[in-house]
């Protein structure tokens, strides 16, 4: 009788093309080095993988986060109609991830799917290039998320004390501070709290539905007119309306900052094939919604869009 246990890992991928014009018919992979086994892998729940996905994004308050960038270059119609240029963009590259998270379900993702999709003499140097950009991608996008802890904090000093100016350092401090507390949260404590993610989840949507609703109830008796908010083009950027529109998008595309987040857990469940594209859509289609209904909600409520721009908090 053979031993399982002793049989060898494959070292490389193994690949199994179809003879019909060069499409990938079959495959059967194994993660390079990593000798994972089934009973060795941590299960998350499909909510899990969905909340977890949608906890990088958080789309909403990626928007609100950035407001100011928006309402400098392009105003309202950056702010309403850029959600939905994002959206076709995004959501056709969330579509094409989730087609190929189907049918390899691996935590390399994008960088694995090179290397089995290219051709064999480039397949080493591509996924490695497409990794090394991913690589680089996530640290921006950690380096973009942490820097909202120490604004906020500061604006709320400054909302609470008008005399108090925020220094330099002062964000600095914060910064690395959040960047610390993440670390060893990370390091020590996430795998006993894999919850975490589902409480994450529940109170981003509690907070923008609690937004919303205060934010519309203390303002309905001065709305924006519906011609400011439509059809109103602001732009202080100093460049053409048409460059001040595509730099102002950068706003609408930050709610999508980090969509192949759940890729990158496909070992932490079952079922990766159907959970993890299910996850991909589920993070554009509520993201979409909840965003496009804060900018427009806030587009009514805000009295003096100059204020927000001229304030020091943003």
């Amino acid at each position: 009788m053979v031993d399982v246990s002793e049989k060898k890992l494959p070292t490389e991928l193994e690949r199994q093309t179809s003879t019909h014009e060069g499409q990938v018919q079959d495959f059967s992979y194994q993660l390079v080095g990593l000798s994972i086994q089934p009973e060795d892998a941590r299960d998350m729940s499909a909510m899990e993988i969905i909340s977890a996905g949608w906890c990088i994004c958080n789309s909403w308050a990626g928007i609100a986060a950035t407001f100011a960038l928006a309402i400098a270059q392009g105003g309202p119609t950056t702010l309403v109609y850029g959600p939905i240029v994002i959206l076709v963009l995004v959501g056709s590259c969330a579509l094409t991830l989730s087609e190929l998270a189907s049918v390899y379900p691996t935590a390399g993702g994008q960088y694995h799917w090179t290397s089995i999709l290219a051709p064999k003499s480039w397949s080493r140097g591509l996924s490695y290039c497409c990794g090394a950009t991913n690589v680089f991608a996530w640290i921006s996008l950690a380096a973009g998320v942490a820097i909202i802890v120490p604004q906020q904090i500061l604006a709320m000093a400054v909302f609470w004390n008008p005399s108090y100016v925020p220094k330099a350092w002062h964000t600095f401090l914060l910064y690395q501070a959040a960047n610390l507390m993440t670390l060893i949260y990370n390091i020590y404590v996430l795998k006993r709290t894999m919850w975490i993610h589902d409480v994450g989840f529940f109170l981003s949507l509690s907070g923008f539905v609690a937004l919303f609703i205060t934010s519309l109830s203390r303002s309905s008796s001065h709305f924006q007119p519906s011609e400011m908010v439509w059809h109103t083009f602001l732009n202080n950027s100093g460049w053409t309306d048409g460059i001040a529109f595509l730099t102002g998008l950068v706003n609408p595309n930050y709610m999508y900052a980090g969509i192949d987040g759940a890729i990158h857990l496909a070992e932490e469940c079952k079922n990766a094939a159907v959970v993890v594209p299910r996850a991909l859509m589920s993070t554009i289609t509520i993201g979409f919604v909840t965003s496009l209904i804060f900018a427009i909600s806030m587009m009514y409520c805000i009295k003096d869009l100059q204020a927000v721009l001229s304030s020091t908090t943003g």
